[in-house]
């Protein structure tokens, strides 16, 4: 019997196991998964995996490309560039955002962001639905079923931003938790106070450095929300996954509610679990905004032990690119800095060197946070996030001794800047296979003028 594609001898990585495994595919999914062999397989095409680890496709569960910032104005990273990066870093599927105005349709938003995207990727992917100015909708509750019919189960809601029309009052996002139990659908929520917050960002922005950044954003301003908004939880029977968590106390609030029994889910990013605020005092701070900004070492530390004990369930990496021009025309104001870094490459690599080379967590656990938990959480586990027969064949291979330095010119965002520059990472991929083809090799595509990403079609969320 002969297959398009096998992996032989590597070590496998999935279901919280490591086994070495010769892995066979063909049409696209993964036919078998046997014990090693000396055998060659016949094949298409033979990889020789040894001394490589072989996981699952990564799944970054939240990433903005494109995004719009204003008038004629986006991101550095579009769809092409942004899959390209992903791409090369190990990601076979991202999931972004809708882009819809505040009262409008996500169904709406969700067919104008397929259209953008589709045939202008390397990866798959999905999106979830901005759900603002839910108070303007005629009828939400079924607007978000429209949604869900059409493959998108998850919706976005926040608790700062009003000056751009996306903050939800506390009655909007409780009602929304009420029609996602009917549903069987999930409200991700980015939690910030934003009321402090804008108050505070106006005391410091006088002071005319990046130092306003952590000041204008203290923990409590996303410790606050995260307690509540698992009350509200609590109160409707219903799940909530909050995004890019940056403190230890937030996680742990999310660690005590599910002990609890509580449905609430936590995420957390590169970023927050291996930077820390002492960037903000070179000449390049201000290139290493982010909301929420960057913490302490201790946030860092702990956000690693709440990683490990299993109180958060997903790093990705709320990857939102600027240019240094971009970033520039702050000029000292931080209410007109760009927020968010690139970080589709490094995503792999960076959690892989910061948490599994260093001790903190075990590769299985990575793979659970990377691939297997989002699958499940996100509606793709079906046919995503694990290595198994019947899934896509997706994998990204990666030498575990061997390391890089991050040079942002040699990454494929369109950006000149990488929070990681110079950074010796362990875990860039040798090769990311998507559905059986190999699209990436030691960084670079293998078929740069080929766009083979899909639309994936999402199923009801587990809540695990």
């Amino acid at each position: 019997m002969s297959f398009d594609l096998a992996i032989l001898g590597g070590k496998v990585v999935s279901g919280k196991r490591s086994f070495p495994a010769d892995v066979l595919v063909r049409n696209g999914r993964i036919a078998s998964v046997l014990p090693s062999s000396k055998k060659t397989a016949k094949a298409g095409r033979v990889i020789d995996a040894r001394g490589l680890l072989v996981l699952p496709g990564i799944i970054d569960a939240h990433a903005h490309f494109k995004l719009k910032m204003g008038p004629g104005k986006y991101t550095a990273d579009d769809f092409t560039t942004g899959s390209a990066a992903a791409a090369c870093g190990g990601v076979t599927t991202f999931i972004d955002y809708t882009g819809q105005g505040p009262g409008e349709s996500p169904l709406y938003g969700l067919k104008a962001r397929i259209k953008e995207a589709a045939g202008r990727t390397y990866t798959d992917f999905s999106f979830h639905c901005m759900l603002t100015g839910w108070n303007r909708m005629k009828n939400p509750a079924a607007a978000m079923a429209g949604a869900i019919k059409a493959g998108a189960p998850t919706f976005k809601m926040f608790t700062a931003y009003g000056a751009r029309g996306l903050k939800a009052a506390d009655a909007e996002i409780f009602q929304a938790l009420e029609a996602a139990r009917r549903l069987g659908a999930l409200i991700c929520v980015h939690a910030e106070n934003g009321d402090i917050i804008d108050l505070l960002t106006e005391r410091y922005a006088v002071l005319k450095n990046i130092q306003a950044l952590p000041l204008s954003r203290p923990p409590f301003t996303e410790t606050e929300p995260v307690g509540r908004l698992a009350v509200f939880a609590a109160s409707t029977d219903a799940p909530i996954y909050f995004v890019h968590l940056s403190t230890a106390g937030a996680a742990e609030i999310v660690g005590r509610a599910r002990a609890a029994g509580l449905k609430v889910l936590g995420e957390t990013c590169p970023q927050y679990l291996a930077l820390d605020e002492s960037k903000f005092k070179g000449r390049d701070g201000y290139m290493y905004s982010c909301c929420p900004p960057i913490r302490t070492k201790e946030d860092n530390r702990g956000l690693w032990k709440t990683v490990a004990e299993g109180s958060l369930q997903v790093i990705a990496t709320d990857n939102c690119s600027f240019t240094r021009a971009q970033k520039n025309v702050w000029k000292g104001d931080i209410r007109k800095l760009p927020m968010g870094m690139p970080g589709a490459q490094t995503l792999l690599a960076a959690a892989y060197t910061y948490g599994v080379k260093a001790g903190k967590i075990s590769v299985e656990k990575l793979v659970e946070m990377l691939c297997e938990n989002p699958a499940r959480i996100m509606g793709l586990s079906g046919s995503k996030g694990f290595i198994r027969p019947g899934a896509d064949a997706d994998f990204a291979l990666i030498n575990p001794s061997v390391s890089t330095k991050v040079d942002y010119r040699k990454l494929q965002h369109n950006t000149d800047f990488s929070p990681y520059q110079d950074a010796r990472l362990t875990g860039f991929p040798k090769y990311t296979i998507l559905r059986g083809s190999v699209i990436a090799e030691s960084g670079e595509l293998t078929s740069p003028k080929q766009f083979g990403g899909r639309f994936q079609r999402r199923t009801k969320p587990q809540i695990i």
